[in-house]
């Protein structure tokens, strides 16, 4: 009878150390993918200012610019590193910047990119089988991504579109 009661209590408390574990799991993924959210954030606005120092078009500027120019602050963990981040970006003949990425992130971050960016429209992904910005909130948007047309953005990356300041 003993032996019962030990098993009952042993297996609810593994129970609940498994719920916590699973909940803890959750909540970092949550973080992992705003902190990814953010990093393209970070990226975008050095982009922008860029562009908005150097009026350029039909063209992109190469991280190592980016970080060389100034543009990406020196705080920020993609400018501390030696490796490109996964992002990349391209102005084209109109001044609207794409900024994208080249591969797909570990997670989907749809969700925290609409929520960083208060639910833009400028905000969604890449779809091969489409020719707009599919976004995560209003679905189709109607925005053209052709300008992305012979690059290499992979399937269901996200984009954020963007004009100079």
């Amino acid at each position: 009878m003993w032996n019962i009661a030990i098993l009952v209590i042993m297996m609810a408390i593994a129970g609940g150390y498994l719920t916590r574990s699973m909940q803890t799991s959750d909540q970092l993924h949550g973080r992992v993918a705003m902190s990814v959210a953010s990093e393209m954030g970070i990226y975008r606005d050095a982009v922008i200012s860029y562009f908005s120092d150097n009026n350029l078009i039909n063209s992109s500027v190469s991280f190592a610019v980016l970080k060389s120019s100034g543009a990406l602050p020196a705080w920020t963990r993609m400018a501390q590193s030696a490796s490109a981040p996964i992002w990349n970006n391209y102005r084209d003949a109109n001044g609207i910047i794409y900024v994208y990425a080249a591969t797909l992130p570990t997670q989907n971050i749809a969700g925290e990119l609409a929520a960083f960016s208060h639910d833009s429209i400028m905000v969604g992904l890449y779809r091969s089988a489409a020719t707009t910005l599919q976004s995560p909130i209003y679905g189709d948007t109607n925005i053209p991504l052709t300008a992305l047309s012979g690059k290499s953005v992979p399937d269901g990356a996200p984009v954020w579109i963007a004009m100079t300041k």
